[in-house]
């Protein structure tokens, strides 16, 4: 494709501009105060800001070669103010408090250095549970930078061996840990894969063009130049891309995007801090329907009415653009990454009068600033003020169910319509004269592959009530399987001298896996839990001496259906 000299001199200005921009942003943050957490080369599988489900990703992932038990190091002086051990989300991390007032975390950890894993067993043996958060005061563990602290793993709800890595501030909002002088090689240009061209109406969004883009290199271009027409006098756009650092092909997010119209900039994203209040205003920023059906994540101009970003500025009239003629007008999208590596796509758009949409009617329309209540015969739901990102026309109904006996099966607003507050849901048991345990019932939803979600509930004169932060399809089940525990590797009477640990597979059916726990001789030993591998074990100690004894594990599901299983056995 033929580039004037022209269009080069506007983009050689555009990045001498940004080059100015991340200097300014680099300036308000202390530079080469960090090291490296590794002391292997950083190779990221996940960026600052990233696009992840519900939240933005808030830190670096730093790749581990593969493996686990990499050396992680303090990344300057300072000292221990947080230990957290979960078998969900962040798994075992590290919270570093630095005299700068700056905090590092290091999370998805295998294990801790000798001193700080003593205080966390003491911790975990005194409270007789695996998931444990302590704080220690200031001066109680103190570190240098480049002191080993941990070493690498894939705990909690990592998906894969790696170091999650954050900066955050006085005020706990992570930052961009690059806008510190953290180093990683980059010399490859940002991705852009698909444009959406939306038409505006206040309740209805449905009407959009999508195209497929294509790149050489700094320039995105669709395959048609035609302009494109648009039977809307109000639209925005959204690009559907990625960024990759050296090293590696994860599909990374932009350091920045920003939206023009008629050279005009109609809203920008940086990816230089986060609120962790504002982490879920994602669903709003993307084009969430669109990510529930298709797993496809579209970065909106858009801002709706109750939408909070600090990563959002420079927003005009919401990113809502306007066609007042017939002329022909420029649309120009440019994705950055923080190397300062940019691509532009220039598209032109034209408004074309057309009379196929039809204006939704003003029932049931629900105020994003009001709590909205809606009462039906089967089902309840109360909406809280501030949990719509904007004013929404309401539907639900219920309907025969073909998945339970216990309820109708409530079909409430779409599944594709994002919820920023838990919403209170009552569904009405069907008989409940006849239910033994009504204890046990539950509330499921479905996902979009029919996959049944257990989302709680509690029983109370003839209603099934509980909470949720989702739309679609709901009814009430009943669990009453406990769950089931799989010895690994023991056996009755089995003489475990040269094992490491003891081993169990723990599955659930329905409600999940809520309490576990383990004694040797009636006396609790610490049972740890890897859920995404279904797997509960005991590392054995000095809690289980020599001789003969009995060993116990028992895991009770939230519904409180419970499996125990005993086991006598032998250590020289």
């Amino acid at each position: 494709m033929k580039i004037t000299n022209s269009i080069y001199s506007v983009l050689l200005l555009l990045t001498i501009l940004n080059t100015s921009i991340e200097l300014k942003a680099q300036n308000n943050y202390p530079q080469n105060y960090f090291i490296s957490p590794l002391d292997i080369p950083i190779i990221l599988s996940g960026s600052f800001g990233e696009l992840r489900s519900n939240h933005f990703h808030t830190g670096l992932d730093i790749k581990t070669q593969g493996v686990i038990g990499k050396r992680v190091l303090a990344t300057a002086d300072g000292y221990v103010s947080r230990i957290k051990v979960s078998p969900w989300g962040y798994g075992n991390a590290l919270y570093i408090t630095h005299p700068n007032g700056y905090v590092s975390v290091y999370a998805h950890l295998d294990k801790y250095s000798d001193s700080i894993a003593k205080l966390v067993k003491q911790t975990q043996y005194k409270q007789q549970k695996f998931a444990v958060e302590i704080f220690p005061t200031k001066g109680q563990i103190s570190v240098k930078q480049g002191e080993l602290i941990a070493y690498s793993g894939n705990s909690g709800s990592s998906g894969g061996p790696h170091v999650h890595f954050e900066i955050r501030n006085g005020a706990q909002q992570p930052i961009n840990p690059l806008l510190f002088g953290i180093k990683v090689n980059d010399n490859r240009y940002p991705i852009m894969r698909k444009l959406r061209i939306y038409n505006y109406y206040k309740y209805d969004n449905s009407e959009v063009q999508e195209f497929t883009l294509y790149q050489d290199k700094s320039i995105v271009y669709k395959k048609f130049k035609d302009t494109i027409n648009i039977s809307s006098t109000q639209f925005y756009p959204a690009i559907e891309g990625f960024d990759r650092f050296n090293g590696a092909n994860n599909k990374n997010g932009y350091y920045k995007l920003e939206f023009y119209f008629d050279d005009t900039l109609y809203s920008r994203f940086t990816a230089e801090k986060i609120s962790f209040s504002e982490k879920r205003y994602i669903n709003s920023y993307i084009d969430y329907s669109t990510f529930k059906s298709k797993k496809q994540r579209f970065q909106r101009s858009l801002k709706e009415e109750n939408t909070h970003l600090l990563n959002i500025s420079n927003v005009m009239n919401n990113g809502i653009m306007l066609l007042n003629d017939s002329k022909a007008h420029k649309v120009k999208i440019i994705a950055y990454d923080f190397a300062g590596q940019s691509v532009t796509l220039e598209v032109f758009v034209k408004y074309i009068k057309s009379n196929d949409h039809k204006e939704v009617l003003n029932a049931n329309i629900f105020d994003w600033n009001h709590e909205n209540i809606y009462k039906a015969e089967n089902f309840e739901i109360v909406i809280p003020k501030g949990a719509f990102y904007s004013s929404q026309q309401f539907h639900a109904k219920s309907e025969d169910n073909k998945y339970s006996t216990y309820s109708k099966l409530c079909n409430i607003f779409e599944i594709g319509v994002p919820l920023h507050k838990y919403s209170k849901l009552k569904i009405r048991v069907i008989n409940p004269d006849s239910i033994k345990n009504k204890s046990k019932l539950c509330i499921i939803s479905l996902n979009s592959k029919d996959i049944r979600v257990y989302e709680g509930g509690e029983y109370s004169n003839g209603w099934l009530s509980t909470k949720t932060r989702s739309f679609g399809r709901y009814y009430i089940d009943i669990d009453t399987i406990a769950p089931v525990l799989k010895p690994k590797n023991i056996y009755e009477n089995k003489n475990i001298t040269k094992q490491r640990l003891i081993s169990f597979k723990v599955q659930d059916d329905l409600s999940g896996i809520k309490k576990y726990s383990a004694s040797i001789n009636n006396q609790w030993v610490l049972l740890e839990y890897d859920p995404k591998r279904e797997h509960l074990y005991y590392i054995i100690d000095k809690h289980f001496e020599a001789g003969k004894h009995k060993f116990v594990i028992s895991a009770t599901d939230s519904k409180g259906n419970k499996t125990k299983l005993s086991y006598n056995l032998i250590r020289n």
